[in-house]
């Protein structure tokens, strides 16, 4: 009953988390969708970070809605079955590793966040889950269509993001590992070795060679390497976001993945191996080789679902050590619990920014006519502009003014915005040659996904 009710809970934050307006990096994966003639372009005409092909494909099959939900049902679908594997592979170390471990991960405020957002980060966390479940079965009771299952999930994970190779490359170094530890012959352990992996790591090989290879990223801002491991671990764990705790998190990190796959192999548990693989040596190793340019935490979004699996298996543990440690163990689990609940709450208020009212809002602000828009970012907020504004102008024609052609026609209307969360914005903006823009209103976000939104009326 109480593992029921904790899929209840999370099922009912990722739902509620899809409620809300598409931000730019969706809308931008449906702008590919209405540009291509047929799926197969998908492919051939989009070699850009943001086509996230499974996601993109689905994209493709839904088509032009009004309902904005029908957009994230690949991921809000995802993250239910995500957490049901969470909660299988946790139960086979107890029921209460299982209600644990859905807890963590059906609170978490990252995986809430992707789980819920039109992109291909839910489906590849899914297919992770999903291809280490079946690898490890298959090890106690073979069968080919496991084994095919298998095959699949990883073909299917790594068209949902690239990122899904660290799980790929942990898992063939889980079974290598695996393999050089049992004693049955070495030609039949190298047969079983290459049917496993070489089907997935063939694909991927193509996939490289004819879509990544000739990648465009689509930009952002450049973190170093140490930026975005600190936070993704204050993300992980539900800590502030500042210095001290980021380096705080990292320590943590730390601690628990060595503590917990010290434990497994204590209790002679092989998975230990697999924890290490995949949460240290695959993500280390993709660093190494691909060394990208433009890094962030969600690459390795990937991995979060089994850290909390470890953390759980190690507070479960814990728990029945002893009074004192149970006691710890309690108050972690609150306190992760609370920090990443206070970053949810903010979520389900807030979303990934609210564009829609924003522009409902100059619309009923604005005479009859033509609404002239400009923006302090003529590619991030055009893209929105134009998304919502035909569905949202009735009697009104919204126009988008690119600020070259301010000095010809002056926008009646500045957006600027800011992905910084507590950013105040000044109280009026001159342009020089173009006019006085006085702030208007704010229409904030809840971090990470989006940005807010200050509205400037002109004054000229």
């Amino acid at each position: 009953m109480a593992l029921c009710l904790a899929y209840l809970l999370s099922w009912t934050l990722i739902i509620a988390a899809a409620v809300g307006d598409l931000w730019l990096d969706e809308i931008w994966s449906i702008q590919f969708v209405r540009a291509t003639g047929n799926p197969i372009e998908i492919l051939t005409r989009f070699h850009h970070d943001n086509n996230h092909v499974l996601n993109t494909l689905f994209l493709w099959l839904v088509g032009v809605q009004n309902t904005l939900f029908l957009y994230r049902l690949l991921a809000v679908v995802s993250g239910m079955v995500a957490l049901l594997l969470v909660g299988y592979l946790a139960r086979a170390w107890g029921s209460s590793e299982a209600l644990l471990g859905v807890v963590l991960t059906g609170t978490s405020y990252p995986l809430v966040l992707y789980f819920s957002e039109a992109r291909g980060y839910a489906p590849a966390m899914m297919f992770a889950l999903l291809s280490y479940a079946l690898l490890r079965r298959n090890w106690f009771e073979f069968n080919p269509n496991r084994m095919i299952a298998f095959w699949t999930a990883s073909i299917l994970g790594i068209l949902s993001h690239l990122s899904f190779v660290i799980v790929s490359l942990a898992l063939l170094l889980f079974s290598l590992a695996n393999e050089v530890r049992m004693e049955s012959p070495h030609r039949r352990r190298l047969i079983l070795l290459l049917a496993y992996h070489v089907p997935p790591f063939a694909f991927f090989g193509g996939f490289y060679v004819f879509f990544a290879r000739e990648m465009v990223i689509g930009g952002g801002p450049v973190y170093t390497n140490w930026d975005v491991i600190m936070q993704a671990s204050t993300l992980l764990l539900g800590f502030p976001g500042d210095l001290f705790f980021g380096g705080l998190g990292v320590l943590f990190l730390m601690a628990v993945l060595l503590a917990g796959s010290y434990t497994l192999y204590r209790n002679r548990d092989e998975q230990w191996l697999f924890f290490c693989f995949v949460l240290v040596v695959a993500p280390m190793l993709v660093l190494m080789f691909a060394r990208p340019k433009y890094l962030y935490f969600r690459y390795f979004i990937v991995c979060f679902p089994f850290f909390y699996l470890l953390f759980s298996y190690l507070l479960c543990h814990w728990y029945r050590y002893s009074k004192p440690v149970r006691a710890g163990a309690i108050a972690a689990v609150l306190l992760l619990f609370m920090g990443q609940m206070y970053r949810v709450v903010s979520l389900l208020a807030l979303g990934r920014g609210s564009y829609r009212a924003a522009l409902t809002r100059i619309l009923e602000n604005s005479p009859e006519g033509v609404v002239r828009i400009g923006s302090d970012h003529d590619f991030r907020n055009r893209v929105l502009v134009d998304f919502y504004a035909p569905s949202l102008a009735g009697s009104h024609t919204v126009r988008y003014i690119p600020q070259t052609e301010w000095h010809r026609e002056a926008p009646d209307w500045i957006l600027t915005h800011s992905q910084e969360i507590s950013y105040e914005p000044p109280p009026d903006i001159a342009v020089p040659g173009v006019g006085f823009y006085r702030f208007f209103a704010a229409y904030r976000f809840s971090g990470v996904s989006g940005w807010n939104w200050f509205l400037y009326r002109g004054n000229h």
